[in-house]
């Protein structure tokens, strides 16, 4: 009988340490379990943010019908473009177009390999008829006028509420060299840079100007009769491409007219140059970095030729060198900076002398 009770008395013990245990790690649990909650909540939300962003009525492009006149200057200059890299993906690329304002005057136009677009043309109407290429480029990242780029930033920047239900209008406009971004909202109206992605400090009245510029026509390709040219192979440096890397260029002084030859071979000396128009930087999304070119030559023109007249030169300008704008309009609204060169000591070529220079 001592034996059993004392057996009884064990079993008792054992569930009632069973039960504490239980208790202790049911409490630890309900304890934890908020601050799992929260942070399941946390990823929850911005799920949910996101994918309502991208829901939101009127923040979409949508693709038009584009003239044959169009169409046949789109086909000629990917066909020219993609003999050579970084352009060689083209081959075999469909297109996309859409308009761009105001007044639908030039056309985005994407081209896009199995569904990924992996370059693009931004051509513009001439003044005189015909078509001009004011800008293009390859790569699949940081290319102008990403509408999921441009969702994600609205969200993360405040400018829209998550949860807005309001509707919300996006508009894609052309500057000369400033693809933009147009964002309307029940009380309020943005302007944003449609490549690097930051608001521009205009009103609609300090808009209007700079939208409605003419673009500088010769400097660029033209469809034109007698305007036929042939890409040459680009020139890409590898240079640095942020102009805030080193802000020394700001102490060169500006350099004197560049053409297709001369651009080349700064670029091959120094890397890269920078590029600012003061007091207009916002109209051109500068200060940005040129670190290559592309010079079109007409047929049996020679490419040593250092004539401006020889060649429709484009310089490869901002992150990656993606976008090739036109050198001369570039010259017409701004100036090229060369980038410092690092001497023995605290000495630096090409700039204000520094501390420890014996020049």
């Amino acid at each position: 009988m001592n034996i059993t009770a004392r057996q009884k008395g064990f079993r008792r013990r054992g569930r009632l340490l069973l039960c504490l245990i239980l208790g202790l790690t049911l409490l630890a649990a309900s304890a934890s379990s908020p601050q799992a909650l929260a942070s399941q909540a946390t990823r929850l939300s911005v799920t949910q943010a996101v994918t309502q962003e991208v829901l939101l009525p009127g923040l979409e492009m949508k693709p038009i019908p584009a003239p044959e006149t169009l169409q046949a200057f789109t086909r000629q200059t990917i066909s020219q473009l993609s003999a050579d890299a970084p352009f060689k993906e083209w081959k075999d690329a469909v297109t996309e177009v859409y308009p761009l304002g105001p007044g639908t005057r030039s056309w985005l136009v994407n081209v896009m390999h199995s569904g990924q677009r992996i370059g693009y043309l931004i051509i513009s109407a001439a003044d005189q008829g015909g078509y001009l290429l004011s800008e293009y480029g390859a790569g699949t990242d940081g290319l102008p006028y990403s509408m999921t780029e441009l969702r994600q930033y609205l969200v993360q920047q405040g400018l829209i509420p998550s949860n807005s239900s309001g509707a919300i209008g996006v508009t894609a406009l052309y500057a000369p060299m400033l693809p933009v971004w147009k964002i309307t909202t029940e009380n309020r109206t943005l302007y944003l840079n449609a490549t690097v992605l930051e608001t521009l400090p205009w009103s609609q009245s300090q808009a209007e100007p700079i939208l409605n510029a003419a673009p500088e026509a010769s400097a660029m390709l033209s469809s034109g009769p007698g305007q036929v040219r042939t890409p040459q192979p680009a020139l890409r440096s590898g240079g640095e491409d942020d102009p805030y890397a080193d802000l020394l260029w700001l102490t060169a002084p500006g350099l004197k007219t560049l053409n297709g030859a001369s651009l080349s071979a700064l670029l091959q000396e120094r890397g890269s140059l920078a590029f600012q128009s003061p007091g207009h930087n916002d109209t051109l999304g500068a200060p940005f970095m040129i670190t290559g070119s592309q010079s079109w030559l007409k047929p049996g023109a020679s490419r040593d030729e250092g004539s401006t007249e020889a060649a429709v030169v484009y310089a490869a300008a901002g992150p990656g060198g993606i976008r090739y704008l036109p050198l001369s309009a570039l010259q017409k609204a701004g100036s090229f900076h060369k980038l410092p060169v690092p001497l023995p000591g605290e000495a630096t070529l090409g700039s204000a002398v520094l501390p420890g220079s014996n020049r």
